[in-house]
């Protein structure tokens, strides 16, 4: 056992984690790694946590931007499908097959927005940044539901069958997931 570097008359197990300084429980500040003494701690945090609100605004605002431009290109995409007449006798075998682009498309989004908020960040470091990566995440699948339920309202039956279905659901699920632990 030590004694504590600022009361010489408390004995203490604890160091500081940037100088190895022993300190009691007093003359501790909680970081992200580890504790500090009262010196080191009063330094402050490195530029990379610092993190304004403006940085927020940015990536909010780009993210969905970001998941309204891409929403609607892909509800663009699934009308322009549909309108295909070839479909015809395999109609069924189709159906399946945009399933599956749906759900490759969210997996896409979510991996692709996380990347985007990654790189609207510029090398800080927040514990809300993967909140609103999954956040703006869900927000694209909303968008979808909102295009086709306002723009191409003659083809919201579709919404059900592509995005109303166990398939999508668990490719949501699984983009929600890559694009809050990606940032994370």
């Amino acid at each position: 056992m030590q004694n504590c570097f600022y009361h010489k008359n408390k004995e203490t197990v604890l160091t500081c984690s940037r100088c190895n300084k022993p300190v009691c429980n007093n003359c501790t500040t909680d970081s992200l790694v580890g504790i500090k003494c009262i010196d080191c701690g009063s330094i402050g945090k490195p530029d990379i946590l610092n993190v304004a609100f403006k940085d927020f605004f940015r990536i909010i605002i780009s993210s969905i931007i970001f998941a309204l431009f891409s929403s609607f290109l892909y509800s663009f995409l699934i009308v322009l499908i549909l309108n295909i007449d070839v479909l015809g006798n395999i109609q069924s075998i189709a159906i399946m097959f945009l399933r599956v682009i749906t759900l490759i498309f969210l997996v896409l989004f979510g991996v692709l927005n996380a990347e985007l908020v990654i790189r609207m960040a510029r090398k800080k470091i927040n514990k809300i940044f993967p909140i609103v990566s999954a956040i703006t995440t869900m927000t694209y699948w909303i968008f979808i539901y909102f295009y086709f339920s306002t723009i191409f309202i003659s083809y919201q039956v579709w919404w059900y069958q592509f995005f109303y279905q166990p398939v999508a659901m668990l490719g949501l699920g699984l983009s929600i997931y890559l694009s809050y632990s990606r940032v994370k």
